[in-house]
């Protein structure tokens, strides 16, 4: 039996979702108690979903051992829901990120391929010209493309700046 089964918390996320804004019964925590094979399985996924911002819950330990699972105070959050419901929820559509285009970034982008020496004169000239004619929307794309190839090159662009300044000293 897998200890941290997505199965299984799922089915938590949704007795929260149908149960909101009441917190779950008792006989439907023992049963999830159950379903993970005990109390210590059941904490440490409770924990883990906690973790994750899925779910509140208060859990308290006992000096001579045990725990107490106030599963009436047991609530899914905001983030649950969105994580249930599966389209993104309010969270999709507050956490939308702008990206805007000057027409220097497309001065720039043609300078970098005037400037290439992988490319011949005809290519480049005809890489501009494609580049003149795109949608805002694929410039868009195409930006974010070369930002995340940049950022994963990121590392050798380190070692490169480290070495010309070693070469300096």
């Amino acid at each position: 039996m897998d200890k941290f089964d997505r199965s299984v918390q799922r089915d938590i996320l949704m007795a929260l979702y149908e149960a909101a804004p009441e917190g779950i019964t008792r006989q439907i925590s023992q049963s999830f108690e159950q379903r993970f094979g005990g109390q210590h399985s059941y904490i440490a996924n409770l924990r883990y979903l906690e973790g994750h911002g899925l779910l509140t819950c208060r859990i308290d330990q006992y000096i001579g051992g045990g725990y107490e699972i106030a599963y009436d105070l047991m609530a899914i959050t905001s983030k649950g829901i969105d994580f249930v419901r599966n389209d993104g929820g309010l969270g999709a559509i507050l956490n939308v990120v702008n990206v805007r285009l000057h027409s220097d970034t497309i001065n720039t982008l043609e300078s970098i391929i005037s400037s290439s020496g992988l490319a011949t004169e005809e290519e480049k000239s005809a890489m501009i010209s494609t580049l003149r004619k795109l949608p805002e929307d694929a410039i868009k794309h195409l930006n974010l493309k070369l930002l995340d190839m940049g950022l994963a090159r990121l590392p050798d662009a380190f070692h490169a700046i480290q070495t010309a300044l070693h070469g300096l000293l």
